[in-house]
């Protein structure tokens, strides 16, 4: 991240912190502020989007949804004003999974995919992974397993290309479990035992891997029984089971209950599948309807087993009721993503006018106001660049200074008015003349211009000289109290050569002032030009 600009002290904290939040560690609340006091004292968008995303995690920790989702919210236009890609394509990331958790699965997908979208032009193939596996995911709740499977196995192909980080494995394993309990479900058997295999491979490369190994037994208890060892997956079974008697472990298996659920399906005598059901309904996920709709048919077939129809009539007519509820949740966030897409549209209207605005006054602020040529601030500008690149480079740097002949006289005898005129005149030409990257042409002052040469050779500068020369004298405005022409001409000076140690841009400067009076003083209407390899010399130009 590139902290250019801010006190040191600031540079220090944000570089320590972004080090420790990479070691897996979430940072506190305190931390979360005290980045956004100091963006707030330095006026920085990358502070305020780096802070609002890392306070963004930590409500996530904690299951404060409706804050997580309002710091994302107002961190994605920072975030993309600052050009923070990355961690925008995380913010749109964790933006679907607040969504999925508020049971929103279009909301959650519209932000996948928008994560999606940044961490495959800018080549974030870790956030790539973790976006399509949660499509994938997505997907399987809504029982497309077989697109489901596409997109893990590009979620398994981004992480094998991602650089190794303390949270890789364990993404990894997850997204390669899910695919494979996808791959059971529809029959495919064989590259179900494939996806297991190659975890095995991963766990033997790095044992040291951080995994989330209650998800792991879960995948194993198929393979097991795949391989033929069935008392092995049953044992599997019942000690996951007891696991999740515990209230944390159940919370943080949460979102494998559905796939869990398919699993115990298959074993023998369905009272594996019971007891999850049992557990299930103690811990009460009613509240998070897409889970709760999602086990719907396990649930159902525990109870026919039973031959309850007691019980069958009350949990579909509970199942019919949070539908119902689950639909009117979904019209209002349905709403929430149209007032969403709306604030988002607003940030980027706001962000493209206050653009333009910014063009037009710099616009404004760097070309002369009469004649539209660059101004002398511009010009002081253009110019130490273009030395100091020809001073690295060695290469030759021209520099014209050229002024009206007698223009008081004109000024005085036809009017300021009139004397407008002529400068924007001139100016025409200039502008007529100018090439992009070698010819650049400023008003230096009064009746004066500036012409600067880049990237072409000595007698190139003077042909184009001498074409301006001949393009006033065609504009044939008359002058009747010149001295040299009865029409409005020009003096010109021009200096080039390659930088010297020594030299700085006022040096070119300077000479071509000498140039321009020499000019003057050999009749004007004409040009005196210097070289490093030539004396001056006055050129007459018929």
């Amino acid at each position: 991240m590139d902290l250019n600009g801010l006190p040191q002290t600031v540079q220090n904290f944000i570089n320590d912190t972004i080090q420790y939040r990479e070691t897996g560690s979430c940072l506190d609340y305190d931390t979360c502020q005290k980045i956004l006091e100091y963006a707030a004292d330095t006026g920085s968008q990358k502070l305020t989007g780096l802070g609002l995303y890392y306070l963004a995690e930590c409500y996530w920790q904690k299951g404060e949804y409706e804050n997580t989702m309002q710091c994302l919210t107002e961190g994605v236009g920072c975030l993309e004003n600052a050009r923070m890609y990355e961690l925008l394509a995380k913010a749109h990331n964790m933006m679907g999974a607040v969504s999925d958790r508020k049971n929103n699965r279009m909301l959650a997908l519209s932000s996948y995919y928008n994560s999606l979208k940044y961490a495959e032009k800018y080549h974030f193939y870790y956030i790539q992974g973790m976006a399509e596996s949660n499509i994938a995911y997505t997907l399987v709740r809504m029982r497309l397993r077989q697109e489901a499977i596409q997109h893990y196995r590009i979620a398994i192909a981004c992480y094998d290309k991602s650089e190794k980080t303390y949270q890789l494995n364990y993404n990894r394993i997850n997204c390669m479990i899910e695919c494979g309990c996808c791959h059971m479900y529809l029959g495919e058997m064989e590259e179900a035992l494939q996806l297991w295999n190659e975890i095995e491979q991963i766990l033997r490369e790095a044992p040291e891997s951080y995994y989330s190994k209650i998800t792991l037994e879960m995948y194993r208890i198929p393979c097991e029984l795949l391989k033929g060892h069935e008392e092995e997956a049953l044992k599997l079974a019942t000690d996951l089971l007891e696991q999740l008697s515990d209230r944390d472990i159940f919370e943080e298996f949460m979102d494998e209950l559905v796939i869990l659920a398919g699993i115990l399906a298959i074993l023998p005598d369905g009272k594996y599948l019971e007891e999850l059901i049992r557990i299930i309904d103690e811990k009460n996920v009613e509240a998070y309807y897409n889970i709760f709709l999602d086990l719907y048919p396990f649930k159902v077939q525990s109870i026919l087993r039973k031959g309850d129809m007691g019980e069958y009539v009350k949990y579909t007519r509970q199942y019919l009721e949070t539908y119902e509820k689950f639909r009117q949740e979904n019209h209002r966030a349905l709403v929430g993503v149209m007032e969403l897409q709306d604030r988002l549209r607003n940030v980027t209207l706001d962000r493209e006018n206050m653009r333009a605005s910014n063009r037009v006054l710099e616009d404004l602020a760097m070309h002369d106001e009469l004649t539209e040529l660059a101004n002398r601030t511009y010009l002081h500008e253009y110019l130490t660049s273009c030395f100091e690149h020809a001073y690295a480079e060695e290469k030759l740097l021209g520099v014209e200074l050229m002024d009206i002949d007698f223009f008081k006289e004109y000024n005085d005898h036809y009017g300021h008015l009139m004397g407008d005129r002529c400068l924007k005149a001139i100016a025409g030409v200039l502008q007529k003349i100018q090439i992009p990257g070698q010819v650049f042409c400023a008003r230096y002052g009064g009746d004066e211009f500036m012409i600067v040469y880049t990237g072409m050779t000595v007698e190139q500068i003077r042909r184009i000289s001498e074409d301006i020369l001949r393009e006033v004298r065609m504009l044939k405005i008359p002058h009747e109290c010149s001295r040299c022409s009865k029409y409005v001409s020009i003096s010109q000076g021009v200096f080039a050569r390659i930088p010297m140690e020594n030299n700085r841009e006022w040096d070119f400067t300077s000479r071509a002032d000498d140039l321009l009076y020499k000019a003057k003083n050999c009749g004007r209407d004409g040009i005196c030009l210097s070289t490093e390899k030539s004396s001056d010399k006055c050129i007459e130009i018929k």
